[in-house]
């Protein structure tokens, strides 16, 4: 929809960095719910909102250092932060549009659902899931952007996982934070070292291993092997944030992330073998 209105009117921002200030207001959010610094997504905020506004429009809401203590005065205060960047925004795109999604953000109606097992009488259900009429989900793409942790449960036993990273955000965002969090839980999971220089060229095959953890394979989707020296074209080429796909770019995109496999086939049969063998 904002891309269709970005067409209608030319002096609209790009909606990338119109995507970025949004996903730094969350981030800011999720700082101050989990009782961080939000000072480092403030700034970004701002300097973002002057880039798009060539200096024309500023936030008026004054920076302020927050006592992270008082939730219900943060809780105040980021509320009508975010009221006030969705005024600065609609100096671009109609009010109603940011109002509707600010009323989302505000009362997090989109991860919000009943919840049918509440006050059930089953000591088999944790009780946990008894109490609150509704739970309060978040999709998997904020939270990590890769289904790891559907996969991480201690029933179902995991010996291999095969990652096929498709994040624009970093080749090795997904698997690092993956294992930072496993850390932090106690899942088992392996030690996720990458090599300097790797992250800005990749290569197309990675194993992490670790004791009494699954063995874990890494291809990032765009690499040394796949696309030469031309991995930061491929990257900007396909973004999250874009128009659809034309027939040429998808046929392109297969071909590419074809290769991830193919080029790939001998070693990953080689560790779902030894995968196999560790579990006998």
């Amino acid at each position: 929809m904002v891309e269709e209105m970005g067409k209608e009117n030319t002096n609209s921002p790009p909606i990338d960095k119109s995507h970025q200030v949004l996903m730094d207001l969350v981030d800011m959010n999720l700082s101050v719910l989990n009782g961080k610094d939000p000072s480092a997504h403030d700034k970004s905020i701002r300097t973002k909102l002057n880039e798009i506004s060539e200096g024309k429009h500023q936030l008026s809401f004054q920076k302020k250092k927050l006592n992270l203590t008082d939730k219900e005065a943060v809780k105040q205060y980021m509320k009508q932060y975010t009221v006030d960047l969705f005024d600065g925004l609609s100096h671009f795109w109609p009010f109603d549009l940011w109002a509707s999604i600010f009323g989302c953000m505000k009362h997090w109606i989109w991860g919000s659902k009943y919840d049918f097992l509440y006050n059930m009488k089953d000591k088999a259900v944790p009780s946990a899931l008894l109490k609150s009429e509704t739970r309060d989900y978040i999709d998997a793409g904020l939270l990590l952007n890769s289904p790891y942790f559907s996969v991480l449960r201690e029933e179902r036993d995991i010996d291999l996982i095969i990652s096929l990273d498709f994040s624009e955000s970093g080749p090795f965002k997904t698997v690092t934070k993956a294992a930072e969090t496993c850390g932090k839980l106690n899942i088992p999971f392996p030690e996720v070292n990458v090599p300097n220089g790797h992250s800005e060229k990749p290569k197309d095959f990675y194993v992490f291993k670790g004791q009494n953890a699954p063995t874990v394979i890494h291809i990032p989707l765009f690499n040394e092997v796949n696309c030469g020296d031309k991995i930061e074209e491929w990257r900007n080429k396909y973004k999250t944030f874009q128009g659809s796909y034309s027939a040429e770019m998808i046929t392109d995109l297969m071909e590419v992330a074809g290769k991830n496999i193919t080029n790939n086939k001998d070693k990953l049969l080689e560790e779902i073998r030894l995968a196999i063998k560790m579990h006998k």
